[in-house]
Parts: C-alpha cells; structure tokens; sequence
C-alpha cells in the first residue's frame, strides 16, 4: 500500500500561500500552507487505509 508523505507539502504551501496573500499576513500563510500539507498528507493515508480494510472484510 503506498503511503503519502510530504506529497501534498506543495499544494498544501500554495493553499497556504495564497490565503496569506488574500489576508495580507505572509507568514501566516506559510505555517497555514505547512499545516494543511500535513493535514492533506494524513487524510491521504487514512483514506488509503479505509479503502484497504474495506477490501479486506468483504
């Protein structure tokens, strides 16, 4: 099964990014932009490990 990790980083950072430029607060972005890459990476992997105990029990 694969894993995720630091694949969404990117897109997490651009998320982040362009909500910090929207609030005009550019670091605030960058740490929202790292917190939604890890969050994005996580439910990535949860999502992988539903799918693949869903298999498993039918």
């Amino acid at each position: 099964m694969k894993k995720y990790d630091g694949e969404f980083s990117g897109l997490g950072m651009i998320a982040g990014l362009l909500i910090g430029l929207a609030k005009g607060n550019l670091l605030f972005g960058l740490m929202l932009g790292v917190i939604c890459g890890v969050a994005m990476d996580w439910g990535a992997n949860l999502w992988n490990d539903y799918q693949q105990n869903k298999k498993k029990n039918d």
